[in-house]
């Protein structure tokens, strides 16, 4: 079963509120946050609700840690990837290739999308958006300063730090090796 820490709830409830005045949000978080927890979790909930969403991820080995990681769960989901062994295109949860979306020119119907990663702006991706007006966006990354981001975000949910999850025991300190 899969259990949210603290932190990770806290903005899980913030992208909630912010949905009442923004269609398409950010969660900027640093990297060990949990975004793609975090992003499971809202996955889970608008499937229990009946409705549709959707993850799309830029490289195939995060399609398949995601799936993977789903699976762990028992979170029932498909994949949208050419050739991909857990194909099932009737489930409410799709975990989609980017590529493999733009090459099919075809994205799955659904009520939210995940991007993960989402300051690696793809064109399809970005003018699907902007051609369903109607779907909830959420867009995952640590790096948020890309230009062109506020042409489709319009809010940000920021979360812990760095040093706070340290300093509350969630990441090791970190060790800086040169080379």
């Amino acid at each position: 079963m899969l259990t949210l820490r603290p932190h990770q709830q806290d903005v899980v409830d913030k992208l909630s509120e912010g949905f009442k005045d923004h269609r398409c949000q950010i969660l900027y978080a640093p990297t060990g946050f949990g975004k793609t927890e975090v992003a499971m979790s809202i996955m889970k909930a608008v499937s229990d609700n009946y409705k549709k969403t959707a993850m799309v991820l830029d490289r195939i080995v995060l399609v398949e840690q995601t799936s993977l990681r789903l699976g762990k769960y028992g979170i029932d989901h498909g994949v949208m990837q050419s050739g991909h062994w857990r194909y099932k295109p009737h489930e409410r949860i799709q975990v989609c290739s980017a590529q493999t979306l733009e090459k099919r020119g075809d994205f799955p119907d659904i009520d939210l999308l995940i991007i993960d990663e989402c300051h690696v702006q793809r064109k399809g991706t970005k003018k699907f958006i902007q051609d369903n007006p109607h779907i909830k966006v959420i867009g995952l990354t640590a790096t948020p300063f890309t230009a062109g981001l506020g042409d489709v975000y319009t809010h940000v949910v920021g979360a812990s730090s760095t040093g706070d999850l340290i300093e509350q025991g969630w990441l090791c300190p970190l060790r800086v090796f040169i080379a």
